[in-house]
């Protein structure tokens, strides 16, 4: 896989905000992207880590390129250098006019206010799962936009998927057109995902012991979403099948993970950048949660329609 060269590419006039690091606009080949730089874990406070910089655009890269691979609309991302570090330039999806929605707007502006999953009235600036669900079904500028929920939980499977804690409110929305139509944004954000602050010392840990890639991938994992103020496993939450919607997604999803199992090895064996250690431990934690969560789960959500 070819390494694009950033340097050299002026800033453009398109200013992006977020607090996941540094990055800056750019216009590669006729159009504008984002490009990202890693995050300083030195600066950021971290503790008991050999990196100085995080894998985030790798990750950036490699979970778009899989949400791509199942089949959903994904912002595009290129995987290059700048100034000696690995970047991701991520496709502006906006055209002139348009404005996106992250939903922690659109929530905090939910009138009249709902209770969260402890019963008490919320400012909706949280991560109640509760909340959220409400707020989609519920908010006004929501309600003539088709497959809200559908979007939020196939997010929810496929960043269980990548191991993505931290799809919260501001990395999801709603694009609002000059001409008052309103769509869902292409999925974004995805740097977050596959243990982006990890070095190689902690994955060959891990990598020893089957016991804790079982945890690592799914036994011990918590995802930003919580109920009764705990934040919440995300497999456990979908082992339950408590949420109808959730139980749908994942039967869309999974046989999509099925026919998509070569090409995501042949994709993470490509990357130039990566090491033969990061390339075994993220094959290893997809193919955990695929054959010890998603298979299971998927046939026993199949039996239970079957027998009605």
């Amino acid at each position: 896989m070819k390494m694009i060269d950033f340097n050299g590419y002026e800033q453009n006039q398109r200013m992006y905000g977020g607090t996941a690091g540094r990055k800056m606009g750019i216009c590669y080949e006729g159009k504008n992207y984002i490009l990202k730089f890693p995050g300083n874990l030195k600066e950021q406070g971290m503790k008991n880590i050999r990196l100085s910089y995080s894998n985030s655009p790798v990750c950036e890269f490699l979970g778009s390129q899989i949400y791509r691979i199942l089949g959903f609309e994904v912002h595009e991302t290129i995987l290059g250098e700048r100034n000696g570090k690995v970047v991701v330039a991520c496709g502006d999806f906006l055209e002139d006019g348009e404005i996106l929605y992250e939903f922690d707007k659109i929530k905090v502006t939910f009138e009249p206010h709902f209770l969260d999953s402890n019963g008490n009235e919320t400012n909706g600036v949280g991560v109640d799962l509760y909340e959220v669900l409400m707020t989609m079904q519920e908010h006004p500028f929501l309600k003539d936009i088709q497959g809200v929920q559908e979007h939020f939980w196939n997010m929810f499977v496929v960043d269980a998927f990548l191991g993505n804690p931290d799809r919260n409110n501001s990395n999801w929305g709603i694009i609002l057109g000059k001409d008052g139509r309103k769509k869902i944004a292409p999925i974004y954000d995805n740097g977050n995902c596959l243990n982006c602050k990890w070095d190689e010392e902690k994955m060959k840990d891990v990598l020893a012991d089957e016991k804790n890639v079982e945890i690592e991938a799914y036994k011990g994992r918590r995802c930003i979403f919580e109920l009764g103020g705990k934040k919440l496993n995300p497999y456990q939450l979908m082992e339950s099948m408590e949420y109808e919607e959730c139980s749908k997604a994942v039967t869309r999803v999974v046989p999509k993970m099925k026919n998509a199992h070569t090409e995501i090895n042949d994709l993470i064996k490509e990357i130039p950048v990566l090491s033969d250690v990061q390339k075994e431990f993220y094959r290893a934690l997809i193919k955990c949660r695929y054959d010890k969560v998603f298979i299971p789960l998927y046939k026993r959500i199949i039996e239970e329609k079957r027998c009605g």
